[in-house]
């Protein structure tokens, strides 16, 4: 974010939010392209993201493509000279804001976009026909029938808090255990990333001494997030400007059987993203 006040704005309760327009940010700062795979995940050896520079003009970034690269890390160009990119499946950006408003979601790109983004609390539905379960949302998530989502989990006491949810949205109400987390994939991939401070590689590739945290459908790892701001259980609201992450979900090429959008869609709003440690 760049600290300018006049881009970084509050609401009526004086919670400080990340900005509303591109030019507020200060850039990106791209991971590699990472792939999922038989319940790991892995670096998409061969592919890029790649974003052109800020447009001054319109005052915002273009849209960023995950695409092939060269061995150089160059982007690959078809014989037409169009980048050689993938289908996107679905982007949004997450945000650690301060105690009173711990996660913010953005449903969409907020340095390409041309109008405001829809922007919500982190929320969370409860599927009726999967109690336990809690699918990470937004107002527009693609819920089923059932009650209106809550700004708490759905089961009791779930092994991957608050090491990915922070323990604020713990359920003060049922005793139903915990069964698993689910719903939006960049979400829930947004809050993973939230667990080391400056770099999702160690999160998601491990370190060379050990495998990601997120492997096999489940959550690797018991330590509160470093990356929060400045701390989210002890950040001061009028101080700490907020800190995001955006991800970008694609459809990959070499997987077209399993990779498509129906099959995203069923682990969603169907399967369990992160199950619970018994």
């Amino acid at each position: 974010m760049k600290s300018d006040d006049d881009l970084l704005i509050g609401d009526l309760w004086y919670n400080r939010l990340p900005p509303t327009e591109p030019r507020g940010f200060a850039g990106e700062m791209h991971s590699c392209v990472m792939r999922y795979h038989n319940g790991q995940v892995e670096a998409a050896r061969g592919y890029g993201w790649w974003r052109g520079e800020f447009d001054k003009t319109v005052r915002r970034w273009p849209p960023g493509v995950i695409c092939m690269v060269s061995a150089d890390g160059n982007p690959v160009y078809t014989d037409e000279g169009q980048l050689q990119y993938c289908q996107r499946y679905k982007e949004l950006a997450v945000y650690s804001c301060n105690p009173l408003l711990p996660i913010v979601i953005d449903n969409g790109d907020p340095l390409s976009s041309t109008a405001a983004l829809d922007r919500s609390p982190l929320l969370f539905f409860h599927p009726p026909s999967q109690p336990g379960v809690s699918q990470a949302v937004h107002p527009d998530s693609p819920m089923g029938l059932g009650p209106a989502p809550h700004k708490y989990v759905a089961g009791a006491s779930p092994s991957w808090a608050p090491s990915l949810v922070p323990e604020i949205y713990s359920n003060p109400y049922t005793a139903v255990a915990s069964v698993g987390l689910a719903g939006e994939l960049p979400i829930v991939l947004g809050l993973m990333a939230f667990s080391e401070h400056s770099s999702v590689t160690p999160t998601f590739l491990g370190d060379g001494r050990a495998h990601g945290r997120w492997k096999g459908g489940f959550w690797c790892h018991n330590e509160a997030p470093k990356g929060y701001t400045n701390d989210i259980i002890d950040a001061l609201s009028d101080q700490e400007d907020p800190r995001g992450f955006f991800i970008s979900i694609y459809l990959d090429p070499e997987n077209p059987d399993y990779s498509t959008a129906e099959h995203i869609a069923e682990m969603e709003w169907r399967g369990i993203l992160v199950q619970d440690n018994k």
